[in-house]
């Protein structure tokens, strides 16, 4: 442990530089073991212009580690110190004096942060074993350390260990480190901009122009006072949304002057939202039957409306032995020899699915019974993007993390093609080349309590894929217009397209994610009313639509409560959460309010 003190207070406390010009890197790998032992090593980074890389060979990790802790010069600081991390979920934070504590980072949104201290700053890829890891800050006696750390398990990696560590200016502004990431990306061909995306593509480009509008049709109790439901016990399904009441909200839209919307049916299918996956059909009768779907979605689209539907491959209910479909076969298992079962929702007891024999058994063969309906737009496949990859351990088909994600991409990019576009649930990266929208980013509520490390969320992911994935930035700004004004202005701060869900409330008890207003239509007042608050969303981004299609290229704050978000056609829009108004370059910014400069 010596070695490992000296460097690290060194870099921390006495200003060593990490110029990477100067003298070689060296990094500092701490291995932990199960019985409290721990084993320090040093690796030299090898250089290539302005990135560091390390490699650490998958025959070196110590046998039996249970994690490593990968500490860069660069990235330890004293309390005070001029600097600040931010982390893919988009939480930032600065190096002022705090109490011990620690933030830890699960989620890999995309596999990298950026960290800035009087010693460098720098834009942290992680590559190989990235799907291992979890990402922290942490604060001990006044010293600050933001490093990965990889969960190892005891077990021997699965492939090499390697992280590019991109140095930046001195005066790196998180933008700066989240446009690093985005030319990554864009060079090594993983994402392409829309701007060249929507060309030869009208659906992209319908979606591109439009807002979303989930209709969530039926649904059986969530959770489930049925765990293992059978064709006798199963629950009675909620009818909230026949195809005849969904072409009255069609008719609706136009008569209030809604010209342009992408449809989202849920809960179309059989047992409705989450009824009974992996079996989708047939259409439930209970909602009008398969002619009458036909029929509605030849209306939307005559209307002049992009209409698909919502589906799942990563969950599965033994309900689906009703239409001869449940199988543990295709069930993912875990370590223990276990199936995956983490939760009850409306098909009973929920079953985590692995990709491989779902996309082998159902995936192509379902997706043309749902094109052959008539959908076409942005397909919708739930949860995908919104999760880490899982490993599989059945025996038939077992798959590290690496490999459920390349599976799992399998499975997008066939609907994709099926359809001319993709949606899922969040932005996790993994998924980025195979959706075009994301239907929110995070699942953090503007104005909460944040981990006592973190100063505020910023567009750190908007920063890097704003332009070339459409998204809704907040669960919380769902339904956005019936929101608070600080919630509302979230929504155009982070340049998101719009996202309208009817009865986006759904469970019988615990949260509701997307907030508990919401819009319905059980009669014909409710119907005008949610519909005339998509009309004030639909008004509001005509003018903002074509920001949809442009990078974000700078995010700042102005003040403790004013944002400048900067877009690549020079657009500027100045967000004001203050009490009163703000004077800037010779216009008033209302209080809660927003100002576009062109």
């Amino acid at each position: 442990m010596r070695r490992f003190s000296i460097v690290f207070f060194l870099a921390a406390l006495f200003g060593l530089s990490c110029d990477v010009h100067g003298a070689e890197t060296e990094v500092q790998l701490l291995y932990k073991f199960k019985d409290g032992k721990t084993e320090t090593k040093t690796a030299v980074l090898v250089r290539q212009g302005n990135v560091e890389r390390l490699v650490v060979s998958k025959d070196a990790v110590p046998e039996g580690a249970q994690i490593l802790d990968v500490h860069h010069p660069c990235a330890a600081a004293k309390a005070g110190e001029d600097g600040f991390y931010v982390f893919c979920t988009g939480m930032y934070g600065t190096f002022k004096e705090r109490p011990n504590g620690i933030f830890r980072n699960t989620a890999n949104v995309m596999p990298m942060f950026g960290v800035r201290t009087p010693r460098g700053a720098m834009t942290v890829v992680l590559d190989g074993m990235r799907y291992e890891t979890e990402h922290f800050a942490e604060v001990k006696n006044g010293i600050y350390t933001v490093f990965p750390r990889y969960i190892l398990d005891a077990e021997k990696p699965y492939d090499d260990i390697s992280i590019d560590f991109h140095h930046l200016a001195g005066a790196a502004t998180y933008a700066d480190m989240a446009k690093c990431y985005r030319k990554i990306q864009l060079e090594r061909k993983v994402v392409r901009p829309l701007k060249e995306r929507v060309k030869g593509n009208p659906v992209l480009d319908y979606a591109s122009k439009s807002m979303m509008v989930r209709v969530r049709q039926g649904w059986k109790p969530v959770p489930s006072p049925v765990g293992e439901q059978t064709a006798e016990n199963e629950p009675p399904m909620k009818v909230a949304i026949t195809f005849d009441r969904f072409m009255q909200i069609v008719d609706e839209f136009k008569r209030q002057g809604i010209d342009k919307a992408e449809f989202c049916l849920v809960g179309w299918n059989i047992g409705g939202h989450d009824g009974r996956y992996p079996q989708i059909f047939p259409v439930d009768e209970r909602l009008g039957g398969e002619a009458k779907l036909r029929e509605a979605i030849a209306k939307a689209q005559k209307a002049g409306f992009q209409i698909v539907c919502h589906t799942n491959n990563s969950d599965a209910y033994s309900a689906s032995r009703i239409g001869g479909l449940w199988d543990e076969g295709y069930l993912l298992r875990r370590k223990d020899g276990n199936f995956a079962q983490y939760t009850t929702w409306g098909g009973g007891n929920m079953y985590e699915t692995c990709p491989q024999p779902i996309f082998e058994r159902f995936v192509k063969s379902d997706l043309e019974k749902i094109r052959a309906l008539g959908f076409r737009g942005l397909h919708y496949i739930d949860v995908f993007s919104t999760v880490n990859p899982r490993t599989c351990r059945a025996p038939e088909h077992p798959l590290t993390k690496e490999g459920y994600a390349e599976w799992t991409k399998k499975i997008l990019a066939e609907a994709q093609r099926e359809f001319g576009g993709l949606g899922s649930e969040g932005g996790f990266d993994y998924c980025i080349s195979n959706i075009d929208y994301g239907l929110y980013i995070s699942f953090y509520v503007p104005g909460t309590k944040l981990n006592p490390l973190i100063d505020r969320h910023v567009p750190f992911w908007h920063l890097v894929y704003n332009g070339i994935v459409l998204n809704n930035p907040y669960t919380a700004a769902t339904n956005y217009t019936t929101k608070d004004p600080a919630t509302r202005l979230k929504l155009i701060e982070f340049g998101g397209r719009p996202m309208f869900y009817f009865y986006s409330k759904f469970r019988e008890s615990g949260n509701n994610w997307m907030g508990d207003i919401d819009l319905t239509c059980a009669t014909d007042a409710e119907l005008v009313e949610s519909v005339r608050k998509v009309k004030e969303g639909y008004d509001e981004f005509e003018s903002l639509k074509h920001l949809q299609l442009e990078f974000m290229e700078s995010h700042e704050a102005l003040t403790e409560n004013v944002f400048q978000t900067t877009f690549s056609d020079g657009t500027r829009i100045i967000t004001n959460y203050g009490d009163t108004d703000f004077v800037f370059e010779g216009g008033s910014v209302k209080s809660l309010g927003y100002r576009v400069l062109k």
